[in-house]
């Protein structure tokens, strides 16, 4: 028996609650993540999951287990990792997390060199605007917009994203173009219900920081859906700027209220703790400090 990976087998089991979850995840058929866990099961003489049709709990002896296993399994990363940076290498599968929108219009577009760089890397991107639990889904690197949520992860800011205050041609000669932060009350705004804070707007404006709330009758937790909507004449909007630069190129957006900046968003690079970064995930931090 393999032990090392039937540990990190049992790991992710545990992790994620799921036999199918990890089968997807290592690439390996359902039946054969089953077998392994039985196999090491047997090899210890120790029931290590309770199995049911709905769900998979650790025994107290898996439990037990489990943190051993993360304490020896941690140890063996480390050191590899403290070998594959000493050699610059870069091994394995990269799995990162990507929010949608920024995600394909912009980071993934600066990833194509990074992947010509290391050949020997699998990659597995993940698409999803939602902060999603990094150890669970066996995440190495997520890319995050935004204020984050408090977390025992390890955060690293990239720069910053520039937002601007938009709005069709058409739905500014119906409505009027707002020239205060006042008459966008009186305007229908769309709200992109992911961010903190909604429906409250932040800004940089001559007299410092400014705040107006909003409202209106479209908001979607999608912001390519925002942007569809204000193409279409459907109201006001603040979106981030890799969004609508073209938009506003053309002529099919125009950018409002230019004295009052909406505040622009960070752009966070987020992992788990370890004391020795594997090699990839250090490289290809390196590599978007430099190209995002």
């Amino acid at each position: 028996m393999d032990r090392i990976n039937a540990m990190l087998l049992f790991r992710r089991v545990a992790e994620t609650g799921s036999f199918s979850a990890v089968s997807r995840e290592m690439q390996l058929s359902q039946p054969t993540v089953s077998k392994k866990i039985a196999g090491l099961e047997a090899y210890l003489e120790t029931k290590l999951l309770n199995r049911s049709t709905r769900q998979l709990n650790l025994t107290d002896a898996g439990q037990r287990y489990y943190q051993r296993c993360c304490q020896i399994l941690d140890d063996v990363a480390d050191t590899e990792a403290e070998l594959q940076q000493q050699q610059d290498m870069a091994t394995g599968t990269l799995r990162i997390s990507v929010p949608i929108a920024a995600g394909r219009m912009k980071i993934l577009p600066c990833l194509w060199k990074f992947f010509d760089r290391y050949p020997a890397l699998k990659f597995d991107i993940q698409f999803d605007d939602h902060y999603i639990d990094l150890v669970k889904e066996g995440i190495d690197l997520a890319i995050r917009v935004g204020e984050l949520e408090d977390s025992s992860l390890v955060a690293r800011k990239m720069g910053s994203i520039p937002r601007y205050t938009v709005a069709s041609p058409s739905y500014l000669k119906q409505h009027g173009e707002p020239t205060t932060l006042e008459e966008l009350q009186q305007h229908d705004c769309m709200v992109y219900s992911l961010l903190s804070t909604r429906n409250e707007w932040h800004f940089d404006g001559k007299n410092g920081k400014e705040k107006v709330r909003v409202q209106g009758r479209f908001s979607s937790n999608s912001p390519d859906a925002i942007r569809q909507a204000a193409l279409m004449g459907q109201g006001v909007a603040v979106i981030l700027g890799w969004l609508v630069e073209d938009d506003i190129a053309q002529g099919a957006l125009k950018v409002i209220l230019k004295d009052s900046v909406p505040t622009a968003l960070d752009l966070n690079a987020i992992y788990p703790q370890r004391q020795f970064m594997p090699a990839k995930v250090s490289l290809l931090l390196e590599y978007l400090q430099l190209e995002l």
